[in-house]
């Protein structure tokens, strides 16, 4: 195959690709995207968890929900940067959202594990105290 047939080949694809994006704009947020935000972890309450549950909330968090949230907002700067300027107004104010939720999601699981672990710090110096 020559050079410019698999330039032309490669152009139709992208072309096809940016296309199917444009046009798939529906009126929610996520019907712009292919991208899914991650479901928060569940935290346990600090100030009755064990030590266990409250380093295996840790673990979660760190190894499976920040790497999703990574990948969600990369998904959606991808598919910014594919589309690029024939985005519409209304496509980039729902990747915007996307990618502001992503962000609160994130910080939201972080207060929750914070408070937690507070909790439990206090109850088992609590405990040791006594």
């Amino acid at each position: 195959m020559s050079v410019i047939r698999k330039f032309i080949t490669s152009a139709l694809i992208l072309f096809a690709l940016i296309f199917s994006l444009v046009f798939s704009v529906g009126s929610s947020a996520y019907a712009a995207t292919a991208c899914r935000p991650p479901l928060a972890p569940v935290i346990p309450d600090g100030a009755t968890a064990p030590k266990e549950d409250i380093l295996a909330a840790l673990k979660t968090i760190k190894n499976d929900f920040q790497p999703a949230i990574v990948n969600f907002q990369n998904c959606i700067a991808t598919e910014k940067t594919a589309i690029g300027d024939v985005a519409t107004e209304q496509q980039i104010s729902e990747w915007d959202q996307l990618f502001d939720y992503a962000y609160a999601l994130e910080t939201q699981v972080a207060d929750q594990m914070n408070k937690a672990i507070r909790a439990y710090k206090a109850r088992t110096a609590k405990e040791t105290a006594e």
